[in-house]
């Protein structure tokens, strides 16, 4: 497998470039419609996620609480309901706060294996500069007075016929 970026050879598949530091994914498997292509848009869906599903579940637990304290017909089943509310959103700010360090140890995981300065910086060719023709000889052209060099061809044939 070669890196689309850089060109570099004998890369693995789902895994940065040895080179140039570019996440190659498998292109053989078929695309992950609810996840990211690179790992980098994975974590940042689950932190969008873990976000979403930690204030859902803590509206939830209030709304729940709020209806029904000290009201006497709520059941207890409510009141568990709202237990389990409180630890989901528990458990996906947990999460959040996880997948944050795991983004921090990735991203600068990524920046200590790169050299200084070797891969962060564009590679470009140096400009030429323009061509000094003065040394070659003027030739002119196949197609240049092509008509004024076959009338001559033609004035010199029948002159010799």
């Amino acid at each position: 497998m070669y890196c689309h970026k850089c060109g570099a050879r004998i890369q693995t598949a789902n895994a940065y470039c040895k080179s140039c530091g570019e996440w190659l994914p498998d292109l053989t498997k078929t695309r992950n419609r609810f996840g990211g292509e690179t790992p980098q848009q994975q974590i940042l869906i689950n932190l969008f996620m873990s976000v979403f599903s930690t204030v859902a579940a803590l509206i939830s637990a209030i709304a729940l609480f709020i209806t029904y304290i000290g009201s006497g017909d709520a059941k207890w089943s409510v009141y568990l309901a709202a237990a389990f509310c409180l630890c989901i959103a528990g458990w996906q700010a947990s999460s959040f706060f996880t997948t944050l360090r795991l983004r921090k140890r990735l991203n600068s995981g990524r920046a200590s294996t790169r050299a200084p300065g070797e891969l962060n910086d564009e590679k470009h060719a140096p400009a030429l500069n323009a061509a000094d023709l003065s040394a070659f000889v003027g030739v002119t052209s196949v197609t240049e007075n092509s008509t004024e060099l076959l009338e001559q061809a033609r004035s010199a044939r029948d002159t010799q016929g």
